[in-house]
């Protein structure tokens, strides 16, 4: 078992895993979100869905916001 801790939402939050391999897909989908609408910065750098992370990473995901006015 895996557990990691993200920081989402100003608030720290601990997952936990039944597997050994987590990658940033993991975390999204731990929190209930997909790609499309946000992302993971694993120590200071955004990485890709494929992305292993480790108990020991510094994790944040990020919400994308979107918006504005069509000309």
């Amino acid at each position: 078992m895996v557990r990691i801790e993200v920081l989402y939402r100003g608030r720290k939050v601990e997952l936990h895993f039944e597997k050994d391999k987590v990658t940033a897909d993991d975390v999204l989908k731990a929190l209930g979100l997909s790609r499309q609408y946000a992302f993971v910065v694993k120590n200071g750098e955004v990485v890709s869905e494929e992305e292993p992370i480790k108990p020991e990473d510094q994790v944040r995901v990020i919400n994308a916001i979107s918006g504005g006015k069509n000309l």
